[in-house]
């Protein structure tokens, strides 16, 4: 090799100049001219000068960002990548503005013109996912189904999949194959409606599921995310993404966490394989508990009541909890004690309660005074009081919440589900900083799209859906935070909480080259508390690891690249 040859090794692939740098290191004295990248790490931040003094090369691609903004890429809180995929193959249901969705007639014209495209016709099941039924007067009922089978007179079951994934509706062939008789409750719920879901999905033609995890991971990209999670997978999903991360590798990393549900005995504790670095893009990150549904379908945990009487349910109810306080106690436990990070979905603030309570228990066994190196996480955390935060910040109990939950629903909050104080409160996260909490926020898709410029929004506008259409409210405005706190939820928080901070979430010199260029650089938005100003905000380039995967310059990635395998019937999420 020549010494040309080796001086060209020494030099940048890439140096980005000319754009706001926005690296998220904390203590910065001033925004960087210039980031040089070679290979998979940062290798510069600094002056521009100095930058091309030392790592430009003749092969080194100077990157004018033409005054767009350069930020560190964004990191999945909570997702499921393989539900995103799934997602994008079925009929969308989903209201404005994420679909087209408005009425239960709009369900089931949806639901018959799926049933005609390709995949539709190769699927067992007619399925949809999304629809809201605070936005659409009800849930489709038996009898609305019913139109959509009887449409090519084929007689298939079909499932209408509430946006909470927590409920669905099935028609009454559904219910037959299901072993369901006629008087079962609609809609189904939690663990009822589980079976139903796993059902119509395995339905499914393994030509058209092979590529859900290709689709998902595009999603993500398409949207700035350089990290991804899948929250919550059973064992065959497990085994197919170790499969997938021996052959072809995902062109994302991928943190997986195994449902706690489907460990039983000590065996099932010690097969699992947690691992704290990525191999080929995938590593086993933890386990996953549900404690509780959805608030928005009212199947939550509080421990006051729902503000209006949910129909068909006894006076008082306040939803209900998955699992008992000893199972609870005992999973945390049995993680604990083998170093096993644990991930909770508590939407009500009794699931938060018996959280902290099995967090408590679980350090007291083990005589630890909290659980701080743990980084155990409350996923949603929707309805957390102010004592529960202080508890969180006693325990080392890192909040992940589900923000875009007052655009969605603030309203149906607000009327139906929690009403005053409870509804301004929801995702709570000034409270998170004045208890110095490293709080994060998250999509978890498929529930909504993984759109992070909506996640970032959520939190300093906490404006609901409505506006969008001239007529909405800001929900909980003392709960509103600055642009830069939004951020850290998705770049440097979101990498502690991974244990990933020294590699992740900040543009600092070795860490990975992980970025994001956004059209607009958000700390310099002249109304950031506008929902209007955040719609000039879009993801122009995402990098992971120093090669685009969204963008200008993005390959085209064939059909049977990586991340394209044979899934058939194996995909399962709750969120």
């Amino acid at each position: 090799m020549s010494d040309s040859d080796t001086s060209a090794l020494l030099k940048a692939d890439r140096i980005f100049f000319n754009g706001s740098i926005v690296t998220m290191s904390e203590g910065e004295a001033a925004p960087p001219e210039a980031v040089a990248v070679r290979g998979e790490k940062i290798v510069f931040v600094g002056d521009l000068a100095e930058a091309e003094a030392q790592w430009k090369g003749n092969s080194t691609r100077m990157q004018d960002l033409r005054g767009e903004c350069l930020l560190p890429g964004f990191i999945d809180a909570h997702g499921h990548m393989g539900g995103v995929g799934l997602q994008a193959m079925l009929a969308n249901l989903l209201a404005e503005p994420d679909g087209r969705v408005a009425s239960v007639g709009d369900v089931v014209s949806t639901l018959k013109a799926w049933a005609k495209t390709d995949v539709g016709k190769r699927s067992k099941w007619i399925v949809g996912m999304g629809y809201d039924d605070s936005l659409i007067g009800g849930h489709p009922t038996l009898d609305d189904l019913e139109k959509v089978s009887d449409e090519d007179g084929e007689n298939r079951p079909v499932l209408a999949v509430h946006q909470s994934a927590h409920l669905g509706v099935v028609n009454r062939e559904g219910l037959r194959l299901l072993g369901y008789d006629l008087d079962t409750p609609q809609p189904l719920e939690e663990t009822v409606f589980d079976p139903a879901f796993d059902l119509a999905v395995s339905g499914l033609n393994p030509l058209d599921s092979a590529g859900l995890y290709a689709a998902g991971r595009k999603e993500y990209s398409r949207f700035g995310f350089t990290t991804a999670q899948d929250g919550g997978v059973k064992r065959p999903i497990l085994d197919y993404l170790r499969g997938l991360q021996n052959s072809t590798g995902l062109l994302i990393d991928l943190a997986v966490y195994f449902k706690a549900s489907e460990l039983e005995t000590e065996a099932d504790w010690d097969r699992l394989e947690v691992k704290d670095g990525y191999f080929r893009g995938m590593r086993l990150a933890g386990v996953k508990l549900v404690l509780d549904g959805s608030p928005q379908g009212r199947t939550a945990w509080l421990t006051q009541p729902y503000f209006q009487p949910v129909p068909g349910k006894p006076k008082g109810y306040r939803g209900y909890p998955i699992l008992s306080d000893e199972d609870a106690n005992d999973k945390v436990y049995q993680a604990f004690r083998r170093n096993i990070q644990v991930i909770a979905h508590v939407n009500g603030d009794a699931a938060i309660d018996q959280f902290i309570a099995a967090v408590e228990s679980a350090c007291q066994r083990l005589g630890e005074p909290n659980a701080v190196h743990r980084r155990p996480v409350a996923i949603h955390a929707q309805t957390a009081r102010r004592d529960q935060i202080e508890a969180f910040a006693r325990l080392g109990i890192i909040p992940s919440f589900f923000t875009m939950h007052t655009f969605y629903w603030g309203e149906w909050y607000r009327s139906t589900v929690l009403g005053g104080e409870r509804a301004e409160n929801i995702s709570p996260t000034a409270w998170a900083l004045e208890n110095g909490l490293r709080y994060t926020a998250h999509h978890d898709a498929p529930v909504a799209l993984a759109n992070s410029i909506a996640i970032l929004s959520s939190q300093v506008t906490r404006v609901t859906r409505t506006t969008s259409a001239g007529g909405g409210t800001v929900i909980g405005a003392g709960q509103r935070v600055s642009v830069r706190d939004a951020l850290r939820s998705l770049t440097s928080n979101a990498a502690y909480q991974y244990f990933e901070e020294k590699t992740k979430g900040t543009i600092e010199t070795g860490k990975l080259a992980d970025l994001v260029v956004l059209s607009v650089d958000p700390l310099a938005l002249a109304e950031p508390e506008n929902l209007k100003s955040w719609e000039d905000v879009r993801v122009v380039e995402t990098i992971r690891r120093g090669t685009t995967r969204f963008g200008s310059g993005t390959l085209k990635e064939a059909e049977t690249g990586p991340e394209v395998a044979n899934l058939g019937a194996l995909v399962q999420y709750h969120c």
